[in-house]
């Protein structure tokens, strides 16, 4: 039992750790790709990696899934599942390939060629998914994780080099190949697997009877996630989709390092809890208490670093990002509203709530079409508070969050988040009035404030709330 927690924590640690820096070094090769590609460059490989991330949905979802859960993973299994999935990818390639060439051909020269040459990317990336469910059932998330480093580190230099030398979007390309191309040569010499000519009717029906309810997830989830995105580039324009990319990569980051993940450990402790909903209350009143924040500051303090970090090109971003920090509180509140669900074995519920909260955020969608780009997001923003404020209250109303814990745990989140922003927004204006003899003073000066407001911020709600203030005095006195 001691080998086997020592081994989870240990996997644990590599998978955060490693994801941690590489997220920090991929943040470094955006922010310099960004500065020597414009705008219309940018989105246009933006848009066509919208295509790319859909086509990876359609052909994993519920493979990695299928052979994790196997305890017996032989290499009929495997094969099986190799051919499976390069057989799907050649087919929604050419399905993409089609679209390509009958909706992108007499519009952007760029977008046209983008996606073409990046419909490559997919049927050299399905090697990986299996080879990676592989080691992940072998444990060795040492490996993956060192394996994904490696990729960032090379691919994002090669992908500098070429953006230097002027190549443009196609850098950006590049560095797409070389990363899928190094990941698969390292799994390769990893896993040290060859497929063979054998394939299995019954496996393969097993895996695609368990892998299509997870996919229908898996395509509400992307469609919720990536509605926005897809709209303005239709109606507004690859341009308009880069300044949105640009908008939302620091909010992004920021989510994926904290929300998401903590998100298994959230479900198992949930799940495992004698009282669900006080657990469940604790985590998402102590991740507001501290993302929300942070995320909102993104937002408030713009103004002193999209130019500065991004470059004078990517300015328009400024207004984009503090319109989508409107939304931080609401995200935070909801960010697991679909795990408590889960935890009370009501997948199939789930499933059917985010079908409403999909064609609800379609139909905002497209009967905004008529809107400006600023006015746009700013429907989003409302669409996402309304969805997230419906969740919370169907929550409450049928008991999976009681009153008393909502109360006790999450108002005072809520009141933390308020109490910054009013603090933050007031901070801002005055480093906006006052005159700077240093170009780069505002933005030290908007770090300095946003600390001062969230201790600020953070100090009145444990004067105020006295079961935060309990709680984080015992866990402050754990690390004594």
């Amino acid at each position: 039992m001691s080998n086997s927690k020592s081994s989870a924590l240990s996997s644990s640690v590599w998978t955060i750790g490693v994801k941690m820096v590489e997220r920090i070094f991929a943040l470094i090769i955006y922010i310099f790709l960004a500065r020597y590609l414009t705008v219309e460059e940018f989105g246009a490989v933006a848009f066509a990696m919208l295509f790319l991330e859909f086509i990876t949905v359609l052909i994993g979802s519920g493979v990695k899934d299928y052979l994790l859960t196997r305890k017996d993973v032989n290499d009929t299994l495997i094969n099986t599942c190799v051919y499976s999935v390069f057989g799907i990818t050649l087919t929604v390639s050419l399905l993409f390939y089609l679209i390509t060439t009958f909706i992108f051909s007499d519009k952007s020269t760029l977008i046209h060629n983008v996606l073409l040459a990046l419909l490559f990317l997919p049927s050299i990336s399905s090697f990986n998914i299996v080879q990676t469910s592989v080691l992940q059932h072998r444990n060795q998330y040492k490996s993956l994780s060192i394996r994904s480093f490696i990729a960032t580190l090379i691919s994002g230099l090669v992908g500098l080099y070429f953006a230097f030398k002027g190549y443009g979007a196609w850098a950006l390309v590049i560095n797409q190949y070389c990363s899928v191309i190094i990941n698969t040569i390292i799994l390769q010499y990893i896993v040290r697997y060859r497929p063979r000519l054998e394939f299995s009717i019954l496996q393969f029906k097993e895996c695609i009877q368990f892998s299509l309810p997870l996919l229908g997830a898996e395509i509400l989830n992307f469609g919720a996630a990536k509605v926005m995105e897809l709209f303005v580039t239709i109606f507004h324009g690859v341009a308009n989709l880069a300044i949105l990319n640009i908008s939302r990569k620091f909010t992004k980051l920021i989510q994926q390092l904290s929300l998401s993940s903590m998100r298994p450990v959230v479900l198992g402790y949930v799940s495992k809890s004698d009282n669900q909903s006080r657990q469940f209350s604790k985590f998402v009143g102590y991740m507001t208490l501290f993302v929300s924040p942070v995320l909102i500051g993104v937002g408030v303090y713009a103004d002193f670093y999209i130019a500065f970090v991004f470059g004078e090109q990517w300015k328009p971003a400024t207004e984009i990002v503090e319109i989508l920090s409107f939304s931080a509180l609401a995200q935070c509140l909801t960010w697991y509203f679909g795990l408590i669900l889960i935890s009370n074995q009501k997948s199939k519920l789930l499933f059917n709530l985010n079908i409403i909260f999909t064609a609800f955020f379609l139909i905002t969608g497209v009967s905004s079409y008529k809107f400006s780009f600023h006015d746009y997001i700013t429907i989003q923003v409302i669409a996402i508070n309304i969805i997230s404020t419906v969740k919370l209250i169907y929550l409450i109303r049928k008991k999976y969050i009681q009153f008393e814990d909502f109360r006790t745990y999450i108002i005072p989140a809520i009141f933390n988040s308020l109490i910054f922003s009013f603090s933050a927004y007031f901070s801002r204006t005055f480093i906006l009035d006052s005159d700077s003899l240093y170009h780069w003073l505002p933005s030290v000066l908007s770090i300095a404030f946003a600390g001062a407001a969230f201790f600020f911020s953070l100090f009145l709600t444990l004067a105020l709330f006295k079961s935060i203030r309990e709680d984080f005095i015992f866990i402050l006195n754990k690390f004594q």
